[in-house]
């Protein structure tokens, strides 16, 4: 998990040359000239970095205790932030422009929704020091947060490996980068509740 995290940030990172011609900006050339448009796009995946490389160190349970307990709690404000004020807002804003038409934006929308809310709710039983429940939020929070990882994934495997075409990829991508991630999240929290 924190490989592929890490990977993806390093991707990521070729966005910060602003160059409009590059990865995804090139889907976007209706866009990119859009002030507003662009700089939504670039605290969105500043924001990203931050929540994908943070949050992939809150499963590290030697930082959950003494004597980094501290840097859990830094770690933690770093993810929540990211996401409630930046990261989940942009992610919906950007939404309304994704690529595919309604389905797509409707999946993107849902995953910008579900992403700020267990967020949010993991960060009210933690402020209730209500543990237990804050771990399992952290669980669904992350999941949806690793989309940003699976959407990159399924794009290739779909339509490279697999044949589909390119436009309805880019619908069904909208929808299984972050389901099955869920769906994987609950079955940790139903089998393995103690490894969390």
């Amino acid at each position: 998990m924190l490989g592929f995290s890490c990977l993806l940030v390093i991707i990521t990172m070729a966005y910060f040359s602003f160059r409009t011609d590059i990865n995804f900006l090139l889907a976007k050339k209706d866009f990119v000239k859009d002030e507003i448009w662009m700089t939504v796009f670039y605290f969105h995946i500043s924001s990203s970095i931050i929540c994908l490389s943070t949050g992939a160190f809150q499963f590290v349970s030697s930082l959950r205790k003494e004597p980094w307990i501290k840097w859990h709690r830094i770690l933690g404000k770093m993810y929540v932030f990211s996401i409630l004020f930046f990261a989940a807002p942009t992610g919906a804003y950007m939404a309304v422009f994704a690529n595919g038409g309604f389905g797509t934006q409707l999946g993107f929308i849902i995953l910008s929704v579900l992403w700020f809310v267990s967020t949010y709710i993991a960060l009210q039983a933690i402020l209730e020091k209500d543990i237990q429940s804050h771990k399992k939020w952290m669980v669904r929070s992350y999941a949806l947060t690793f989309s940003a990882v699976t959407l990159r994934l399924w794009m290739p495997i779909l339509s490279g490996y697999f044949g589909v075409n390119p436009d309805f990829t880019v619908v069904i991508t909208a929808w299984i980068n972050w389901i099955p991630n869920l769906l994987i999240g609950e079955l940790i929290l139903i089998f393995f509740p103690k490894n969390i």
